[in-house]
């Protein structure tokens, strides 16, 4: 009995022995916008997997003037967040009724545009064997979310943004300037041309109709409409061929009403800068239906495409 008793006792003082766990992972994103994420409440609202599926009973306080500390709560459990620098940050996160003590350190990697992040837990042997019947016994789980968050286009930026090796191609273009008020109809007759100098020398389409847009003046605008094709032969009739480069391009979706593209550009304009990709020439929309856009207002399915290097 006595026996039974003493090991009792060392299994208790056992279980409040502390020691400390460290752990890092690795993002491919830069520093700043890895540390953006953990700063703002509102960006744990979009990487958090628990506080995004509760989003419509999360509550948030303000835990300090500047908003450096906040506090989110959800059911079951909250999220207290303390910024100590610029790339520090205590969180202390609390599930079924049990506290997990972290502290986050953000440094920039080695490899352009990744970041580090590590992570110091002070623990016990008791806390720790309980977190294990829990979803919270990995001292990574949520770094690991918040990086799928971050290396998923879709997820971040809104957007299927993927960089792309492509061969080179020709093109068939018909360039010329337009009144912007006429621009719709004026681009529907050059696709048309395009397409009737395809047939006429029996060349063989590659991809699909693609245009790229240039404002001239106030009222005009200059127009670049073409398709890929198998080889170049003689320009007639205002169509001229371009010699399309190889190499890596970033490539985006989209689908919506025309007039929306914009979203998707801004949100590729973002990749690059984050990525530290540089643009070799001006972007162009390709056209996956095959037609053009006929309205601001028309559903359109297309990408947009940057050469980048």
């Amino acid at each position: 009995m006595k026996i039974t008793f003493a090991v009792l006792v060392l299994l208790i003082i056992a279980a409040f022995i502390p020691f400390h766990q460290h752990a890092s992972i690795n993002i491919r994103a830069n520093y700043f916008e890895v540390s953006q994420q953990l700063i703002s409440a509102d960006n744990w609202k979009r990487w958090q997997p628990d506080i995004r599926n509760e989003l419509t009973n999360a509550k948030q306080d303000k835990l300090s003037a500047d908003a450096s500390a906040f506090l989110i709560s959800i059911p079951g459990q909250s999220f207290k967040v303390e910024s100590m620098s610029a790339n520090t940050f205590n969180v202390t996160r609390t599930q079924n009724h049990m506290e997990h003590l972290y502290q986050y350190t953000v440094m920039p990697d080695v490899a352009n545009n990744h970041a580090t992040i590590a992570v110091d837990v002070k623990n016990n042997v008791g806390k720790w064997l309980l977190s294990k019947l829990d979803s919270s016994g990995n001292i990574l789980d949520d770094l690991r979310s918040l990086k799928g968050f971050m290396e998923n286009a879709k997820q971040y930026y809104g957007f299927n943004i993927n960089e792309k090796n492509v061969d080179e191609t020709y093109l068939v273009i018909k360039k010329e300037t337009i009144l912007t008020r006429n621009k719709y109809a004026e681009i529907a007759r050059a696709a048309k041309d395009v397409r009737d100098f395809i047939a006429q020398n029996n060349l063989q389409v590659r991809q699909s109709l693609a245009g790229a847009y240039y404002p001239k003046k106030t009222d005009s605008l200059q127009i670049l409409i073409g398709i890929p094709v198998n080889k170049q032969v003689n320009s007639t009739g205002g169509i001229t061929f371009m010699h399309m480069p190889g190499g890596k391009w970033l490539v985006g979706d989209y689908k919506g009403k025309y007039s929306g593209r914009q979203q998707l550009y801004n949100a590729m304009e973002k990749y690059m800068q984050d990525h530290a990709l540089l643009k070799q020439i001006a972007p162009f929309e390709r056209y996956l239906d095959n037609k053009p856009p006929a309205s601001d207002d028309d559903i359109i399915n297309m990408q947009v495409n940057y050469p980048v290097l």
